[in-house]
């Protein structure tokens, strides 16, 4: 618990020293990873940062902060996290848990996974990497439609390796421009907040949205 504490401390406070420290780069890289199986994999965490996590990686690559051995990590986790989205929809798509969870995700999002999937196939999971909730969603509406999972795990990999490698490699250009160099406090600062920011507004997103449903229930008693 404590090093979370200075880990948090030294991501606050933009102390890439400290967050060079092989502890709690370990544990940046540990925290890292978590976010990227819950954002894809999870109906309930599909609020989590994902493409700017991976940005804010790059970054970190630049600064020395974690090393290029986290890319293969990364795409190994967005890997595993979108399989057990999968598996969630193949076991229990038909089930009253998965439409109560899937009823939290906002339904433009949910018919961008359904038109996706209808339009183009399978295929379609590249395209949907790049969409935020519509990545977490669309592994489970594959699942609970049964397409064989050997595809899946095929195009499952390539859509990994399609959107973590560029992001990070942006996070890593980005870092090397002389607007970064000259303002690079104020760089570092937005790269690393915007993550925390994202997060706070999807989570406040769908609290408002669950306020809202209870609103409407109640004036329909």
């Amino acid at each position: 618990m404590e090093q979370f504490y200075h880990l948090a401390h030294a991501f606050m406070n933009l102390d890439l020293v400290a967050l060079s420290d092989p502890k709690l780069s370990t544990m940046l890289c540990f925290m890292l990873a978590l976010f990227m199986i819950l954002e894809n994999g999870f109906l309930p965490t599909a609020f989590l940062p994902g493409d700017s996590l991976l940005v804010l990686t790059g970054v970190l690559i630049y600064q020395d902060v974690v090393s290029w051995a986290v890319l293969p990590m990364l795409i190994a986790c967005s890997f595993f996290g979108t399989w057990l989205g999968y598996m969630q929809g193949r076991f229990f798509g038909h089930t009253e848990l998965y439409h109560r969870l899937l009823s939290h995700i906002d339904k433009a999002h949910q018919e961008k996974a359904y038109y996706l999937l209808n339009k183009y196939g399978i295929l379609t999971l590249i395209t949907a990497r790049y969409i935020a909730f519509v990545r977490t969603v669309y592994p489970c509406i594959v699942g609970a439609a049964e397409i064989p999972q050997g595809r899946f795990l095929i195009i499952n990999l390539i859509s990994a390796m399609m959107w973590c490698t560029p992001l990070v490699f942006f996070g890593y250009y980005i870092s090397h421009t002389k607007l970064a160099e000259t303002y690079q406090n104020q760089f570092l600062s937005f790269i690393l907040y915007l993550p925390l920011v994202l997060l706070a507004l999807g989570l406040g997103a769908i609290i408002w949205r669950q306020i809202r449903k209870r609103r409407v229930a109640s004036r329909n008693k």
